[in-house]
């Protein structure tokens, strides 16, 4: 495993720790199995995952970032590979 610091794994990385927070923060005040703590979890993951998905797009285009050779992809959440479970890696 490469070294160098893996730019979208950080990214990454960081946005599932806070989309834990927000989920944590709705699930203080709702009930985990009620239909509108599981529409917000919802919506809150869509929010997360589409818009890293666009950043990460965005980046490739830049030539800055390449797919993952393990196929990992974003939603399957974190993984032990050198892009995290993100599916990007340094160009």
């Amino acid at each position: 495993m490469s070294k160098k610091i893996q730019l979208a794994k950080i990214i990454f990385l960081e946005q599932l720790a806070t989309m834990k927070a927000i989920l944590d923060l709705v699930a203080f005040k709702l009930d985990k199995k009620s239909s509108e703590f599981l529409y917000m979890k919802k919506q809150i993951m869509n929010y997360t995952y589409g818009n890293l998905k666009k950043t990460f797009i965005t980046l490739e285009e830049y030539k800055m970032l390449k797919h993952c050779p393990t196929k990992c992809k974003l939603r399957q959440g974190y993984k032990d590979c050198e892009c995290g479970g993100s599916g990007y890696i340094n160009v």
